[in-house]
């Protein structure tokens, strides 16, 4: 069980920039057809977020070496953060099922329903996350460690929204 629950979080925060990496993307490119452009939006979300995952991971790993005992106070906080996450990404990845596989109005529904909101409120999710991780830590430097952990998350998609502009497909010469 000491393995699981890190490794649960990071699944989760890479999955988290995965899907902040399509809505960076969303409603930025004028073309019909998207699918490229959005792939390689996950592609870059998934790529920050492995990295930002592995950043943090190192940071609570080195940490660790130093603060004996910190390891299982973070265990502490990761299970009362699941309490908060697990939910949201279960209707979540639900809301995207319906959507990928769902006829027009399904999807139409989903988006309005579940993907809408849920994008709308990732931010008080991952603080309420937060909140709760740092007020079941048995220690001050547990505390700390698991908000700076979920800043890192919050600071991922303005991350990636930096260098994105809006797409025009290209076209002719402007005829005089």
């Amino acid at each position: 069980m000491n393995a699981v629950l890190p490794v649960l979080l990071a699944l989760l925060a890479i999955t988290d920039a995965s899907f902040c990496g399509f809505r960076v993307a969303a409603g930025r490119d004028a073309r019909i057809f998207k699918s490229d452009f959005y792939r390689s939006a996950i592609r870059r979300g998934m790529g920050r977020g492995i990295f930002t995952t592995a950043v943090v991971g190192a940071g609570i790993a080195g940490a660790c070496l130093f603060a004996p005992g910190l390891f299982a106070q973070l265990l502490v906080c990761a299970q009362a953060m699941l309490w908060v996450l697990l939910p949201y990404a279960t209707l979540t990845l639900v809301g995207m099922g319906v959507w990928a596989a769902a006829e027009a109005d399904a999807r139409t529904l989903a988006s309005v329903v579940v993907l809408g909101p849920f994008t709308l409120i990732r931010p008080w999710v991952i603080a309420a996350a937060a909140v709760v991780g740092a007020w079941k830590a048995p220690g001050l430097t547990a505390a700390l460690v698991t908000i700076a952990a979920c800043a890192a998350q919050l600071a991922l998609e303005p991350w990636l929204n930096v260098g994105m502009r809006a797409r025009l497909p290209a076209v002719g010469q402007a005829r005089p």
